[in-house]
Parts: C-alpha cells; sequence; structure tokens
C-alpha cells in the first residue's frame, strides 16, 4: 500500500515538472516543446504499470487535459497545426489503454496462476493429511521402484528412510515391487514377522499395489503396511482358549475315570501295609502310596482347571493385593536370593473380582519369576493405569527366559519346562485372569529375563466383571 502510494506521488510530480516545462519554455523554442510533450509517455507508461488499465487510463486522459490548454495558448487559434496536435495527445491515451491492457492481462494470469497454485498446494496437503490419516503405513515408489514418499503412520513403524530400505531388502519386496510395476502381476499380498532396530517385534501385513496415472499408465507401487501385531496376539488368545476349554473338557473326563481307580489302589495299599511284616515289602506300599498321592493331585488340578469354582464377586483393591501377595512370597524369594521390588502407585486401583482366585493366579506368576532366577536376581512388581482405564500389573525377572517358539505355549495345559511340575499352573492362571475379563501378555529373552503384564478393567468402567 505505501509502495503505492509512493508510485502515485512519483508520476503526479513528474507530470507536474513536465508540464511545468511547457509553459515555462518560451513560444518560439517548438523543439523544446516538442521533446517535453513525449516526455509525458514516461508517467503514463508507469502509471499503466503500476496501476495496470485503470492507471494507463486515468494518466493519460489528465495528460491531455492538462497539454490541452497549452495548445491554444501556444497558437492562439484553432488551425490545422492544432488539430494536429491533439490528435498527437490522443495518442497519450492509444498507449496508456494499450500498455494497461497488456499490464491487466499479465496481472490476470499471474493471479490465476497463484490461485492455481494455492489450489494445488492445498490439493497436496489434502492428500498428505488423507495419507497420514490412514492407519496404515503407506510407501509410495516411482516407475524405477525408487522410494519416494512415506506418510506418518509409516513413520511410526519404520522410524526412518533407512530402516525402510532396511526392511524392504530383508523381506525382499523389491522383486514384488518392480514385478507389480512391469504389470506382471496386479499386486502382492504377504504376512512378514519383522523386527524393528528397536527391538520390537511385529507382525506386519504387507499389501503392494501400483499406481496408475489418469490415462492408466503405471507411474509407480504403492507398499502397504498393517500393523497387525494385536490382531494375531488376540487371535492367539482366542485359540488358546478354545484349545484350553477342550483339554478341560476332556480332562474332565479323564480326571474321573482316573481317580476311582486311585481310590481303590490306595486303600488296598493301606490295608495290604496293615497286614504284611516284611519291611522291603512295606517301603515298596509306602512309595505306591506316594506316588499315588501325586497323582491324585495332578486330578485334582485337572478337576480345578476343567471345572472351575463359581467367582465370588468383590470390590478388590489391587495396591493392597500386591502388598499381601509380596509379603507371603518374600521369604520364599529370600531363600533363593532373590529380591522383590514392588512400585505401588499411591491411587487407589480397583476392581470386581474373586481375590482368592487373583491371588492364586498371581502367585503362581511370582513363584515361576522366583523360580526362573537360580542364581538370584531381582523380580520387579509394577502397578500402572492406560489411557483406556485398565490396570496393568507388570512382572519383570531376571532368568533365563523363555524361548520365541514356546511362548505361545507356556499356558497350555501340562507344558512345562521345570524337571518336576504339572504344567497346570500357568493355565490355571490364564484361565483365572479370562475369567475377570483381563488378558495377559507375555515378552521375554533368553539369560536377559521375563516379562509379563496383566491387564484387569478397573471397576466402574465399561467391560467391567459381572457376574
Amino acid at each position: 500500500m505505501k509502495e503505492n502510494r509512493r508510485s502515485l506521488w512519483m508520476i503526479i510530480l513528474l507530470m507536474i515538472w513536465i508540464t511545468g516545462f511547457h509553459y515555462l519554455t518560451q513560444s518560439r523554442d517548438w523543439e523544446l516543446h516538442d521533446f517535453f510533450r513525449r516526455l509525458y509517455y514516461l508517467p503514463i507508461i508507469i502509471g499503466a504499470f503500476k496501476f495496470r488499465l485503470k492507471g494507463g487510463l486515468i494518466f493519460s486522459v489528465l495528460a491531455v487535459l492538462i497539454y490541452s490548454p497549452h495548445l491554444i495558448i501556444y497558437f492562439g487559434e484553432v488551425n490545422i497545426g492544432v488539430i494536429n496536435q491533439f490528435l498527437e495527445a490522443l495518442m497519450f491515451v492509444i498507449v496508456g489503454l494499450i500498455t494497461g491492457y497488456l499490464v491487466e492481462a499479465d496481472y490476470q494470469a499471474r493471479k490465476s496462476l497463484e490461485q492455481q497454485i494455492v489450489k494445488v498446494v492445498n490439493l497436496e496437503n489434502y492428500t498428505h493429511n488423507v495419507l497420514d490419516s490412514i492407519d496404515s503405513g503407506v510407501i509410495a515408489f516411482d516407475y524405477r521402484g525408487d522410494f519416494k514418499s512415506i506418510n506418518r503412520r509409516a513413520e511410526v513403524i519404520f522410524s526412518n528412510k533407512e530402516e525402510v530400505n532396511q526392511f524392504i531388502g530383508e523381506k525382499n519386496l523389491l522383486n514384488d515391487i518392480n514385478r507389480v510395476i512391469q504389470q506382471k502381476i496386479k499386486f502382492v499380498e504377504k504376512e512378514i514377522d519383522y523386527c524393528t532396530n528397536e527391538d520390537q517385534g511385529l507382525h506386519l501385513k504387507a499389501t503392494i499395489f501400483p499406481i496408475e496415472n489418469i490415462s492408466r499408465v503405471i507411474e509407480g507401487a504403492v507398499l502397504v503396511v498393517q500393523d497387525v501385531t494385536m490382531v494375531k496376539r488376540l487371535e492367539g488368545q482366542v485359540r488358546r482358549g478354545e484349545r484350553l476349554a477342550a483339554v478341560g473338557e476332556l480332562a474332565s473326563g479323564i480326571a474321573h475315570e482316573i481317580r476311582n481307580p486311585l481310590g481303590i489302589i490306595k486303600t488296598i495299599s493301606q490295608t495290604i501295609n496293615k497286614e504284611v511284616e516284611d519291611e522291603e515289602i512295606k517301603e515298596g506300599l509306602e512309595i505306591i502310596e506316594h506316588e499315588i498321592e501325586r497323582a491324585n493331585k495332578v486330578v485334582q488340578g485337572l478337576l480345578d482347571f476343567s471345572k472351575p469354582n463359581k467367582v465370588k464377586i468383590e470390590k478388590i483393591n489391587l495396591n493392597r493385593l500386591l502388598d499381601e501377595l509380596v509379603m507371603i512370597t518374600r521369604k520364599f524369594a529370600e531363600q533363593q536370593d532373590v529380591a522383590i521390588e514392588l512400585s505401588n502407585m499411591n491411587d487407589a486401583y480397583e476392581i470386581e473380582g474373586d481375590s482368592d482366585k487373583l491371588k492364586q493366579a498371581l502367585i503362581n506368576i511370582i513363584l515361576n519369576g522366583i523360580q526362573a532366577m537360580e542364581q538370584g536376581g531381582r523380580l520387579e512388581i509394577s502397578l500402572k493405569k492406560t489411557e483406556k482405564e485398565e490396570s496393568v500389573i507388570t512382572f519383570k525377572d531376571e532368568g533365563r527366559g523363555i524361548e520365541k517358539r514356546i511362548v505361545d505355549q507356556i499356558f497350555n495345559p501340562f507344558f512345562t519346562t521345570k524337571e518336576k511340575g504339572t504344567g497346570l499352573g500357568l493355565s490355571i492362571t490364564h484361565r483365572i485372569i479370562e475369567e475377570h475379563q483381563g488378558s495377559i501378555e507375555v515378552t521375554s529373552e533368553i539369560n536377559r529375563g521375563t516379562e509379563i503384564g496383566i491387564r484387569l478393567p478397573l471397576l466402574n468402567q465399561e467391560g467391567n466383571f459381572n457376574e
């Protein structure tokens, strides 16, 4: 705005200066007047460039108006010379209009171009926002298969361009991308297990599509990556639950069939033990009774697993429950040279459920963690709340760890890595947590320890346990 005002004053002063020369120069110096007349083109052209068509018209008409009186004064009468000079003055208007029109046309063209650029930028931003809002990683490649762009979700999965290239190279996806670009196949779909640079294990679903322009010509390819780790984990929990239900039903029938003969064998063994005097026979009979008792414990475990007791619903303070569990297990932990560290939040976290059953489930996990640290160590127990209003109890030990290939099997009935064990403890724990509408997550590394996270819905939240 200031620049336009400055230009306006410059043009006005220039026209006043030229007009002053005309009126102050003697009449006989016509060559000087002719020269000064041509100087009017300067403010006219400058006005046209600064103010476009309007400026060209206004300043050219203004030049005619202030120049015309000088012609009358100079010639003193209307004759062919005056008319000729008036026609010459009309050239001011013609030059002003033509120059103003051309400048106006250029201005409109530039303005239209700017508007198109703004539209393109807005469209690009909109497209970028749409891609960033998609809950899948989107990675674009050009017609040569070279990496071009990545959306926000892909940046979450892969921290940088180098990791994208690393992922593509490790999983041999570049060959599939080139096949799609060359139209040898329409698309590629794969499920891939991938470990990020941060040692985070992911299960990814990768799909490759061609990128076509408006003429249906392929200009590249797009790799869509979906993180289905949680889905696979939930599917695994569902399958585990189905297996546990089937095993429980089978175990119930088997347990009843085994328990009756065991009872008969025990009764006969005890009767014979009272009647015989041979010490070797008595010793053998005592071994039989001891083994029968051990078999009965396994059978009882099967019955407890297959037909769980009715859950007693009550309000449970998790902070207080964890304090009790640490107090119960601390002596055993000290005997194994294990230190239990409890990070208990000050906020009171309450859930609904059966405190006795939860104690049984959590003690199983604590004891397993202690027993996994044969050379001693530290067991960390923490309690926190998630954004979904869930409580998360985490048990982290420094034991020998669990091989990845068997992590998903540890909750299966009769599966155990201990020399002495029924393999029912964690199965019962899993069932109790599911009865409380919770879930268990396990991560482990050999020689670095195991971390078990238990999620339970907090009281007065949707999805709480109901009878």
